[in-house]
């Protein structure tokens, strides 16, 4: 009896050893499970936090190009605007004088058409300066002789107070039937445009153009010392219909042009 007694104890004991090996190997695995489990969600931790490290670094990449972008588009649309600024500057036009067609008739003598015409200067705002002056030419082919001097673009661009615009000067008017120095003359030689006085005396700088053109005409040294690009004298001319007003105009980089004012109702049912 005390036999069977010793064999079921030793039973009980190796049944207990082997269900305590069984425990300690099911905990051993879950704690491993666990351990393993909570380990790769550190590493997942740890990836997400440097993704998002990655991500927050190109962010911040990216908000600063934008800055600089934006920055960038802020100075190109001044550029941008600058230079409409400088060309609306370069074509601006100016208007001088009105020649007005006064009267056109044939000479008996001659056969010639004789044009009668009335040549007003006029200030910066367009009113007239003075009364006009009146001439008669041979032919109906005008022809303004003049003088102009113009500058660098850089000075017109910037709208420069002394250099922002050529300058013209009226010598003579004479017809296509006579020579230049048949013409009548405009303005003295030497004499500021009136249209350049703009209500009071000429700057010192102006007259001192005119009262010296053909020195800073011949002396491109002297001239760019100025900021004088061009200096020479040229002849305008226009086929005039009798009635017909035709406007002077000076662009500031450039010459002066003749240009017609549209015709009245009736010349145009003519």
């Amino acid at each position: 009896m005390g036999r069977v007694n010793d064999t079921i104890s030793t039973v009980n004991s190796s049944i207990r050893t082997i269900l305590a090996l069984a425990i300690c190997l099911v905990l051993g695995v879950t704690s491993y499970l666990i351990y393993d489990r909570i380990s790769a969600a550190d590493r997942e931790l740890a990836d997400a936090r440097q993704q998002f490290a990655v991500t927050q670094d190109k962010l911040v990449a990216a908000e600063e190009t934008i800055v600089d972008l934006r920055s960038d588009l802020v100075e190109k649309q001044r550029q941008v605007d600058r230079l409409e600024a400088a060309m609306k500057l370069l074509k601006m036009d100016q208007r001088l004088a009105q020649l007005t067609v006064v009267e056109q008739q044939v000479d008996e003598q001659t056969e010639r058409l004789l044009t009668t015409l009335e040549f007003t200067e006029l200030s910066p705002e367009g009113s007239p300066i003075g009364p006009p002056k009146r001439f008669q030419i041979e032919g109906d082919v005008v022809y303004l002789d003049n003088w102009v001097v113009k500058f660098d673009d850089a000075y017109v661009e910037q709208a420069d107070l002394q250099r922002g615009t050529s300058l013209a000067l009226f010598r003579r008017i004479f017809g296509e039937f006579q020579s230049p120095s048949q013409g009548f003359l405009i303005d003295e030689v030497g004499a500021m445009p009136q249209a350049y006085a703009r209500g009071g005396e000429p700057t010192e700088f102006e007259q001192e153009i005119w009262d010296d053109f053909w020195t800073f005409a011949n002396d491109q040294a002297l001239a760019s010392e100025k900021g004088i690009r061009a200096a020479h004298g040229e002849a305008l001319s226009m086929k005039v219909e009798n009635g017909r007003s035709y406007r002077v105009e000076l662009r500031a980089s450039d010459g002066l042009s003749i240009v017609p004012e549209p015709a009245s109702p009736a010349k145009q049912s003519d």
